[in-house]
């Protein structure tokens, strides 16, 4: 008797079990909308009920023909009251007053309730995070920065905006943060949601449309902890595991990591340096230029130096020639001497007049200011 007890308990347990699994998986934004919906139904058979009725009261009580009926309960119920058909028996009187007058009023009242509250509920739920968006060929953001998370995202999203590919491209962040709702500074920017949640679930992958993405960026919560990598790690498994065929920048806090990201499913793969999320933007634009500017944040990367010298008359696409060729770096800049402007990536042919001009030298490499001297000196 016990056992078949116990059984039965289980049973019970894992039907609700199931049940709440179930409930757990359907979205806010279907419950909601699915409770509106069944709220609708209710009115309209309400008002069915009660319009038919009254129609039913009228040729009774009124003895009108079945046209002139549903034309007064129309007239009636809508206020709109023509007077050409009027109810004049006490009966028939007593039948609009208490079904379209009562109860047509309260039901109607009760709609214009569901709808507002559906409504209130529906901008409650976007301003939490709880919303499914219903968003494709859009940025997906997944986490956010350990440390003043809203400055870094204007400067991401504005560096995404500036550019042609994605200037108007809907942005949605994924992250457990903003529980007071997503920022008006970022809500200005217009086109930029978020969702409440992490990438550890695959279901709220596919809540926030990551298989109709044009581009993913995963983030390191942390930039300095190592620890974050594994969870990009699990992040770039799930979205494998949802056949995402976005394009994928994330962020590797170990350089040793790199290569096992790019087996998980990333296309781009860059250090987390938060002071410049254009770098970000660079990786989505232009595939391993993220790389080059990564270059010049090494303590052993290559680097920019000043070198003072005299330069009149020669074209830019000269002076990096001569450079390229002594084998003293790339030059990227000159100072304009007269406004002290440093102007970079001038054109070839642009005859310049400089006192210093800046070059990307190796780390390891030594050019003295002699040496770039006698290279723009010598003679092709």
């Amino acid at each position: 008797m016990t056992s078949t007890a116990g059984g039965e308990q289980q049973v019970i347990l894992t039907w609700l079990g199931r049940i709440s699994r179930r409930r757990g998986r359907v979205p806010w934004k279907l419950l909601v909308q699915r409770r509106l919906g069944e709220s609708l139904v209710r009115t309209a058979s309400y008002l069915f009920g009660i319009f038919a009725l009254h129609t039913a009261a009228m040729i009774a009580f009124e003895g009108l023909t079945l046209g002139d009926a549903v034309w007064l309960t129309l007239t009636t119920v809508t206020t709109v009251g023509y007077g050409d058909i009027s109810a004049a028996t006490l009966p028939g009187r007593t039948a609009t007053a208490l079904l379209l007058y009562t109860g047509g009023i309260f039901v109607l009242a009760k709609l214009a309730g569901d709808y507002f509250e559906y409504r209130t509920e529906r901008r409650e739920r976007m301003s939490r995070g709880e919303w499914e968006w219903d968003m494709e060929n859009h940025i997906l953001i997944i986490n956010a920065p350990h440390e003043e998370p809203e400055g870094y995202f204007a400067r991401l999203i504005d560096q995404f905006r500036a550019t042609n590919r994605y200037e108007k491209t809907p942005v949605q962040i994924l992250t457990k943060g903003f529980d007071a709702g997503l920022p008006a500074s970022l809500g200005a920017r217009g086109n930029v949601v978020h969702y409440h949640g992490t990438a550890g679930d695959s279901q709220t992958l596919e809540i926030t449309g990551a298989k109709a993405a044009e581009a993913i960026v995963v983030l390191a919560h942390h930039e300095h902890d190592p620890s974050c990598d594994s969870l990009t790690f699990d992040t770039l498994h799930r979205l494998r595991e949802l056949g995402v065929t976005a394009t994928i920048l994330a962020e590797s806090v170990r350089d040793s990591n790199r290569a096992r990201f790019y087996q998980a499913g990333a296309d781009i793969v860059i250090r987390p340096i938060r002071a410049y999320p254009g770098m970000v933007v660079r990786g989505f634009m232009a595939p391993g230029a993220e790389r080059v500017m990564e270059e010049l944040f090494r303590s052993n990367g290559g680097e920019y130096r000043r070198y003072n010298v005299s330069i009149d008359g020669l074209v830019w696409a000269d002076v990096v020639s001569r450079l390229v060729k002594a084998n003293c770096g790339v030059a990227a800049a000159y100072r304009e001497p007269v406004t002290g402007d440093v102007i970079t990536s001038p054109a070839g042919h642009t005859s310049i007049s400089t006192d210093a001009i800046f070059v990307l030298v190796g780390a390891e490499t030594e050019v003295s200011q002699d040496t770039i001297a006698e290279a723009l000196g010598k003679e092709n």
